[in-house]
This record gives structure tokens, sequence and C-alpha cells, in this order.
């Protein structure tokens, strides 16, 4: 029923198979083709991968957007993609073409071979540096498996202290596994256009601290498929956070399922044959712990939750997508390396939004004054004010600039 400690040829297992070749248009009006052959998966041409990953895009930015470079022939670049409708890794990718020169042809790959790659590319490091620059290598290969979703914005919110939040009080708020079904964590829906600006900085004291067995104290691998699902996904919890960057993968088959776990991207252990109901009853209790409808979605959903845990700061990631045969869902934790880029990230990502308001902001007044001119209805008072509206925002730019920079 289970296989522990991976090899990388266990990792392959998790499916590798592309999707359907889907053309997509890239931005920076740089032309995209569709393709007739999926890109194989042989090993040289996962050498190759690793050195396009290395040469163009870098690791970080493969996680991040969920993209891979499998070759590059006549200054055009083969690009797997996830998400083939992801403006915002067209558009990185597209501005590091346009200096280059070079064109882009993108391909739908699946989520699992994306992962399995960039988790060989990882053994590949590790395997061809010298014993001196291991540990050196470690600390860079931490981030790995950890950005496999684009990263959505999702907001925080207390609730009032009587309907059994985690209260913002003195002393931090605790997630006790064994009152899930009592959790009141509210996030953000991640795909909604508009979010409440609740979203302050939240500091260490006022994050909730996450209760689960201490790894020393987890059962038997080999007992986990007799548990109930709370006590099982408190044991699943457990293991991965224990390590690195963490990940579960919650995989539905047609008559039974099967969750997955690793850590820095390496394949732990695998728990096979759960019935559904067991299956189901993890997904319900994660679904609880980022207070998702317990109910089937129609398409998938994604929160995030900041936390503590023994002191350490972390970002679990959840997501729950429909798949084959039912929901699925895969849970990330973000620490160290992989959350401060995640941070970094979300940081630019707010100000290109800011200064893409404030720049639309600025050529509405400037249309604006053009039509007073035009009617002659404009008056001394009134061109002054849209002389000091300007100046206003050519400063509100540099200070958001500043922000991103600093």
């Amino acid at each position: 029923m289970l296989s522990s400690q991976g090899k990388p040829s266990d990792t392959e297992a998790i499916g590798n198979q592309l999707l359907t070749d889907t053309p997509s248009e890239s931005l920076r009006d740089t032309p995209s083709e569709s393709l007739r052959d999926t890109p194989s998966e042989s090993l040289r041409d996962r050498q190759q991968i690793f050195e396009l990953i290395e040469r163009i895009l870098s690791f970080e930015a493969c996680l991040y957007h969920q993209i891979l470079p499998y070759t590059i022939e006549d200054n055009k670049l083969l690009l797997g993609m996830v998400n083939l409708e992801d403006t915002a890794a067209l558009d990185y990718v597209g501005n590091i073409l346009y200096y280059m020169n070079c064109t882009m042809v993108t391909v739908a790959i699946a989520p699992d071979t994306h992962r399995n790659i960039l988790s060989a590319y990882l053994n590949y490091k590790n395997t061809s540096q010298p014993a001196a620059n291991l540990a050196q290598e470690h600390s860079a290969a931490t981030i790995a498996d950890s950005l496999a979703s684009k990263p959505e914005t999702s907001i925080v919110a207390q609730t009032k202290p009587d309907e059994n939040s985690f209260q913002q009080a003195d002393s931090p708020a605790l997630l006790d596994l064994d009152n899930l079904s009592k959790a009141t964590i509210l996030f953000t829906s991640a795909d909604k256009k508009t979010q409440e600006s609740t979203s302050e900085e939240r500091s260490p004291e006022n994050l909730p601290v996450l209760l689960i067995p201490v790894p020393d104290l987890l059962l038997p691998v080999e007992q986990l498929a007799t548990l109930q699902p709370k006590k099982l996904l408190a044991e699943l919890l457990g293991r991965v956070l224990a390590g690195g960057i963490g990940r579960l993968y919650l995989e539905r088959q047609p008559y039974e399922g099967r969750i997955l776990w690793s850590d820095n991207g390496v394949l732990q252990s695998v728990l096979e044959k759960l019935p559904l109901s067991v299956f189901q009853g993890v997904l319900n209790e994660l679904k609880r712990l980022t207070n998702i409808p317990v109910t089937t979605l129609a398409e998938a959903k994604q929160v995030e939750k900041e936390c503590l845990y023994q002191e350490n700061r972390l970002l679990l990631r959840l997501r729950v997508m429909p798949g084959m045969y039912g929901e699925e869902a895969t849970l990330q934790v973000l620490r160290g390396a992989a959350l401060k880029f995640h941070q970094q990230q979300q940081l630019a990502r707010l100000s290109r939004d800011a200064i893409g308001i404030s720049q639309q902001l600025s050529h509405k007044l400037h249309e604006l004054q053009q039509r007073l001119v035009l009617n002659r209805n404009i008056n001394p008072g009134q061109l002054k004010a849209f002389t000091a509206l300007n100046r206003l925002l050519d400063d509100l730019d540099n200070q958001i600039k500043i922000l991103t920079d600093a």
C-alpha cells in the first residue's frame, strides 16, 4: 500500500503526460504558433531544458510562472505552460525575448510534468556540483516544488471574536486541527477582480499558530491508512511541515484515492488505495481549514493562509480543482527563501497595478482637459487644478517606484 523514499523514477510515475497542444498569443507583439507535436522528455531533451533554465529563464521564474523552456531554435523559443492564458507569464517571457530578438511558441503541459521536470532539475543540480558546494546549492534548491501554481492574492480577514474565529489578541491565535470544523478564517476568493482594502501587513504576533503533532510523535507510515480523515490530515501535515518546502497532492482515481507528499521537490511517500470516503474526508478537512465551502466546486479555487509553525513564518497554499474523476487538491508550504520570493512577486505585481491605475488616471485627466479646452469652458482655476493634479500623479508614480525598489 505504501512506498517510501521515492527515487526519481517514482516521481516520474506521478504523471508526466502532456496535455493537448493549444496555440497562444504572447505579449510584446511576440508571435506564437500552434504545435503539431508535444515536446518530448528524453534525457537529452531534459538536459536541454536544464541548460535553458540556467541561461534564459531562471529556476525561480519557472516555478513562479509555471513555465518550462523546452528548446530554442532559429531565434524561436518553445515554451511549455501549465496555463496558456497566464498573461503575466507571457508578459514576463515576452520581455526577455524582446531583448534577445526572439519569438516564442507556446504549448500546454500538465502540472505534474512541470513539477517532475523541475524536481529532476534539482536532482541534477545537487548531483552535478562538487561536495563543497552542496550546502549552498541546497539552500537555493529549497524553493523547489513551492510555486507550482500562479500566485494569486488572497486576503485573510479576522471575524468577530464571538464567531469562533482566530482571535487577534495579545497572544497569537491557535489553529488546532481537532477543531477544524469550527475554524472561521476568512479568505477572499483568489479569482475575484476586486478585493477589500483590509490586507494590511500582519505582524508575526497577529498570525494564527498552527498546532499539529510534533514530528517525533507522528505515527508510523504503515498506520496512516487506518486513521479517520481529521487525524490523517494532522499526520500528513506533520510530515509536510517537518522538512523544507513541503507539498501534498490528493489524487482521485475511479474507485479510490491516493495522497502523495514531497519534501524539497523529492517524493517521500505515497498513500495508496484509500477508500473514497476517507479521501474525500481529508479533502473536506482541508477545505474547512481554509474556509472553502465543503461542496463540490465547479472550477478551481485557490486560497493562501499565512501562519506560524514552531515560531517560523510560513504560507499554506491550497488549490482545489475538478479532476477527471472528481475533486482533487494540492497543498503547498512556502517558507524561507520561497516565501520571500513569493512576497517579492506580490509586491512587484501590486506596484505595477498601482502605477497602471495612476497612469490611467493621468490619461483621463489629460483627455478631460482637452475636452474642456475644445469647448472653451475651461477657466484659469480649472487649468491650475489640472496642473496640480498632474504634478501629484507624477509624484505618486515616483513614490511607488521608490517603494518597489526598496
